[in-house]
């Protein structure tokens, strides 16, 4: 039986370090903070995600690259609403690498539902691969797609589509590519 008993000890220590980074190999956290991530982030600034928001104007909107002293990085969004008080939703971040001098790859989860119910949009549960480029001291969204390969969001920087007639329950099997370049983020003081 003692056998036993170091055999399943010597297996378990030897699965928590295949688990942990190598030495000087970089973490999720140590990549979004190397990359400049960390921080507050939107489209424009000077709009406030909970101020009142119009149909002429639109709504504010927030992204929060949260990076904690341990556990898996977090992103925040926080988004205004037409028809009430914002929303805020949370993704956790599995991984982060830096994949060139002006790319991260992040893969996530998103936690919580972000109030739309189109089924072609991150829906909770599922993982995302997202490549932000950085531009000078903004980024963009390059790539962004479900790890199924069935959902598209962004690709070399421009947005996907479903087609115009996609009911709002139904998964696209193609995607149109906009004219339409991702929008730059601005960080936010």
């Amino acid at each position: 039986m003692r056998g036993v008993g170091l055999g399943l000890g010597a297996g378990l220590i030897a699965a928590c370090v295949s688990a942990a980074p190598a030495a000087g190999e970089e973490t999720a956290a140590d990549a979004i903070r190397a990359f400049g991530l960390a921080g507050i982030w939107s489209i424009d600034c000077s709009r406030e995600p909970f101020a009142a928001c119009t149909r002429e104007r639109g709504c504010g909107a927030r992204t929060v690259y949260e990076v904690p002293p341990s556990g898996e990085p977090m992103i925040w969004n926080v988004v205004g609403s037409l028809t009430g008080r914002g929303r805020v939703f949370q993704t956790t971040v599995h991984s982060a690498t830096r994949i060139a001098a002006d790319r991260i790859k992040i893969i996530s989860t998103q936690q919580e539902g972000s109030g739309i119910k189109l089924a072609w949009v991150r829906q909770p549960g599922e993982r995302w691969e997202t490549v932000l480029l950085k531009v000078g001291s903004k980024y963009r969204i390059f790539s962004a797609w479900s790890e199924d390969g069935k959902k598209i969001s962004a690709g070399d920087g421009y947005m996907y589509l479903p087609p115009p007639d996609t009911k709002a329950d139904m998964i696209p099997t193609n995607w149109v590519r906009s004219e339409k370049e991702t929008p730059a983020f601005e960080k936010c003081d």
